[in-house]
């Protein structure tokens, strides 16, 4: 099958549930939603594995000097993102089935989630530059749409104001990184771009202009310092969007990016060094704000933050398959998660953890697959996320132990955290959620709570049966293994020993921590400094308004009151002058002919007098 239908086949289904009356938009949304995860299938299955995919020019189009052409390939990534974003895609349209039941907006929002399944395919099956960045850019559009999607809420609105302008910053960066590729290498391809890097043609100097480029639009869209706070504000969207475009597909189209691109990226010593940094900030500190919220979604944003700083991590130091086996990994227990969370809203009408409690009992199957979601990202044996933090963990620690510089050191301690503090806002989650007792607010409402219809608890077990069984994919390891290194290794016994034994530690202390504290929030325990920097996130957001909005604002006011006090007054003078002289001269004009007659005569009497004057001067 061509590639093209991978993106076609979405884009019809959503002009389909467009064009069908609204009753059965939600059936129809899911079928396309099988359909396109069909397609995905058919595209992606065989090549697996592959090292390099055959491309397919659907068209170019001439611009004078560097041609752009309509072109789409599928490799061994390509495939696996492919199937990441199509199954992830089909979980979340027949999830919403249920969870959107009633809302009246409904075929707005399943025409919006096609799409950007539609737009994220083109990303990952893009071998030209331009046809990524549209793809990049329509999922942008999306986001905004979706995040908006309740728009009667304030929250909502602003968290999608926030998202667009912030990607939309890095992505400016991007784009001109794009043409540093074109201008250097001649052609806008991705393979183009790679293969000269490999053959030596791509100077460092360039390379690293280039990728620190495009690592502002990479650092935008997956939310990474310093613009890393859209990601939590965008929250107030539908959980299954969370799920979505904020777990398992927009924000890990960065992290792709940089997989894509990285033999360019290991020419240069500068991007790579930067992106260490960026990634060692980014994991802890967002591992951190995860500990001090009380909104489960929120916990679940930041540590999706921290977790793809991971991937960036793995990548920095050359980790190819470690990089891509916990995108993989990470997709499949975070998309689980926000389910959950949805769940959980579903059953008692509100996402805050510190109201919670006891929903073991009310729902259990909820409360299992979130415990098998935490487990994973907590890096406990023997879920897919021990594996793919472990092949993380040994990529970094080999990097830093063989040779490593400042930056390497630096992205191992704070990876070594980041691994304790992940497993403390785990545990605090699920006790806090699935045991003890609820406040008296919504007591009531949780002794009614029941789990949700099988639309939604269906995919809640398949992720978690994904979550779970993950690991067996080290039996095939030649999906995920590097072309450049066939012999890449997953399993590192001393670290996972020692990684294990320090979460077991920090789960001990915070179980005790959960008892003292009466069954209630663990993190009252912590030292209150700590806690009100994690509360408050470290202020970045008052930050930036204070560096940025807040003189913006300024300036714009300058700009209006020069304007107004100004420029106005002027264009008003001008205006009264020009009508005064009108005026003047209209009196003049007022069709007597004895006026016009008194006039002549004077002015002639007048010209005889000038002139008889200037004579007499000169004649003296």
């Amino acid at each position: 099958m061509s590639p093209l239908w991978a993106v076609a086949l979405p884009l019809l289904g959503a002009c389909g549930v467009l064009l069908v009356p609204r009753r059965w938009a939600r059936e129809l949304s899911a079928a396309a939603g099988v359909v396109t995860w069909l397609a995905g299938l058919v595209v992606a299955v065989p090549q697996l594995g592959a090292a390099q995919g055959e491309a397919v020019t659907y068209a170019t189009l001439a611009t004078g000097a560097v041609p752009i052409t309509l072109t789409l390939a599928v490799d061994g990534l390509a495939a696996l993102m492919v199937l990441l974003a199509t199954s992830v895609a089909l979980a979340v349209l027949v999830y919403s089935v249920a969870y959107l039941r009633e809302d009246p907006r409904y075929p707005t929002y399943a025409f919006l989630v096609l799409v950007f399944t539609a737009a994220m395919t083109t990303v990952v099956l893009a071998d030209d530059f331009f046809v990524l960045l549209v793809g990049w850019e329509v999922m942008g559009a999306c986001s905004y749409f979706l995040i908006g999607h309740f728009w009667e809420r304030s929250d909502a609105r602003a968290g999608a104001v926030k998202a667009f302008v912030m990607t939309r910053l890095g992505d400016i960066g991007l784009l001109f990184g794009i043409f540093v590729f074109g201008v250097a290498v001649g052609s806008f391809r991705i393979s183009a771009a790679n293969d000269a890097a490999d053959a030596g043609d791509l100077s460092t100097t360039t390379a690293t202009v280039a990728m620190l480029l495009v690592l502002c639009g990479v650092v935008g869209k997956s939310a990474q310092f310093p613009l890393h706070t859209w990601l939590p504000d965008a929250m107030p969207g539908p959980t299954p969007i969370s799920a979505l475009i904020h777990a398992a597909t927009m924000v890990a189209a960065g992290v792709y990016l940089v997989a894509r691109l990285l033999p360019v990226l290991d020419l240069s010593s500068v991007a790579s060094s930067v992106l260490a940094v960026v990634a060692a900030i980014s994991m802890l500190l967002a591992a951190l704000f995860a500990l001090g919220q009380d909104d489960l979604k929120r916990v679940f944003a930041w540590s999706t933050v921290s977790q793809l700083a991971y991937m960036f991590g793995a990548l920095a130091v050359g980790g190819y398959a470690a990089g891509i086996f916990h995108l993989m990994s990470h997709g499949a227990f975070k998309a689980l998660l926000f389910l959950c969370a949805g769940a959980v809203a579903h059953a008692v009408g509100s996402t805050s953890m510190s109201a919670m409690g006891g929903l073991w009992s009310r729902l259990p199957v909820t409360a299992a697959t979130m415990g098998i979601g935490l487990l994973a990202l907590a890096g406990l044996p023997p879920v897919v996320g021990f594996f793919s933090k472990d092949a993380v963990l040994g990529v970094v620690v080999d990097a830093a132990l063989h040779g490593g510089s400042v930056t390497d050191w630096l992205l191992l301690i704070s990876s070594a955290g980041t691994v304790l503090v992940t497993a403390a806002y785990a545990l605090r989650a699920w006790l806090m959620v699935c045991f003890g007792t609820p406040s008296a607010a919504v007591a009531d409402v949780e002794a009614a709570a029941h789990e949700p219809p099988w639309l939604m608890r269906g995919p809640l077990v398949v992720l978690a049966a994904v979550t779970l069984f993950g690991g067996l994919v080290l039996l095939s390891p030649q999906v995920l293994v590097d072309p450049s290194d066939p012999d890449t290794e997953f399993l590192h016994p001393e670290i996972a020993v020692t990684a294990t034994l320090g979460v077991l530690v920090v789960i001990g202390l915070v179980y005790a921590g959960w008892r003292r504290s009466g069954r209630r929030d663990p993190a009252g325990l912590m030292p209150t400094r700590l806690r009100e920097f994690c509360a408050r996130e470290a202020g970045f957001d008052e930050a930036y308004d204070n560096a940025f909005a807040r003189p913006t604002r300024r300036m714009a006011d300058g700009v209006v009151a020069n304007d107004r006090d100004v420029v106005e007054p002027y264009v008003r003078g001008s205006a009264f002058a020009a009508r005064g002289m009108g005026a003047v001269l209209r009196l003049a004009q007022n069709g007597n002919v004895q006026v016009y007659l008194s006039a002549a005569v004077v002015g002639a009497v007048l010209v005889v007098v000038a002139v008889a004057a200037v004579a007499g001067v000169v004649g003296s």
